[in-house]
C-alpha cells in the first residue's frame, strides 16, 4: 500500500480559520470515511474526522489517491489528491485519474524527446526554412527596403519638396492689422483673404 501525507490549514468559505474543528476525509464521490494514520508507515491509526489545532492546521496519512474533504461548515472540496512519496508506485487497480495524480515522474519521462512532424498542412509544424507564399525574397529574408528620393508613388519626398497647388500665385505681403474699429478690422480681413486667394492657398 502506497501511503502519502496531506497537510493543510483549514479555512471556512469566508476565509476564517477553522480552529479546533473537525475535518472529514471521504472516499471520492461518497460519504464513506476512509482509514487515516498518524505516521507514514501506516501503523498508528488516526481518527476520522481529524481535529484541527488552534491555528486551523491538520495533517493525515492515507493511501495515495483522490479524496473528498468535508469541513464543519458543510463545504466539501472534491477530488483532493494525496500523493505517494517520489519513487513509490501506485497500487494496482487504481484508475487512470488516480495514477496521473499519484505516479512520480521519472528521469526518463522528464528528458523524453517529443516527435514533431514538419510540413505545410494544418496538422504539421512549419520548418525553419519555410517561406510564406506571396512574400518577396527581401520580405522573407527580413531585408529592409530603403526608399529613393523623388516624386513617384514609391519614393520619399525630399526636404525641399513643395505641395502642388499651394503658393502658385503671388501677392503683396499683408501688413499686420492696426484696426481700431469693426469697419477697419473687416477691411483688413478681406484684404488678407484676397491675398490668400491670389497665392492659391484658398479658392
Amino acid at each position: 500500500m502506497a501511503l502519502g501525507r496531506y497537510t493543510e490549514v483549514a479555512r471556512a468559505a469566508n476565509g476564517d480559520l477553522i480552529r479546533a474543528g473537525r475535518v472529514a476525509v471521504l472516499a471520492a464521490g461518497t460519504v464513506d470515511l476512509v482509514d487515516l494514520f498518524a505516521d507514514e508507515a501506516g501503523e498508528v491509526p488516526l481518527s476520522n474526522p481529524v481535529a484541527t489545532d488552534l491555528t486551523g492546521a491538520w495533517s493525515a496519512v492515507a493511501e495515495a489517491g483522490l479524496y473528498d474533504v468535508a469541513y464543519p461548515d458543510g463545504r466539501i472540496v472534491r477530488n483532493v489528491p494525496i500523493l505517494a512519496p517520489a519513487g513509490e508506485a501506485p497500487e494496482p487497480g487504481l484508475s487512470a485519474g488516480d495514477i496521473s495524480a499519484v505516479a512520480p515522474v521519472t528521469w526518463d519521462e522528464e528528458t523524453a524527446t517529443i516527435g514533431v512532424t514538419t510540413g505545410t498542412t494544418a496538422g504539421t509544424v512549419a520548418a525553419g526554412n519555410h517561406t510564406h507564399p506571396g512574400l518577396t525574397a527581401d520580405q522573407a529574408a527580413g531585408t529592409a527596403s530603403v526608399r529613393t528620393l523623388g516624386t513617384g508613388a514609391q519614393q520619399a519626398a525630399a526636404g525641399s519638396h513643395s505641395h502642388g497647388g499651394l503658393m502658385t500665385g503671388s501677392a503683396m505681403a499683408v501688413p499686420d492689422s492696426e484696426a481700431t474699429d469693426a469697419a477697419a478690422l473687416l477691411a483688413d480681413f478681406n484684404a488678407l483673404l484676397a491675398a490668400l486667394r491670389t497665392r492659391g492657398i484658398i479658392t
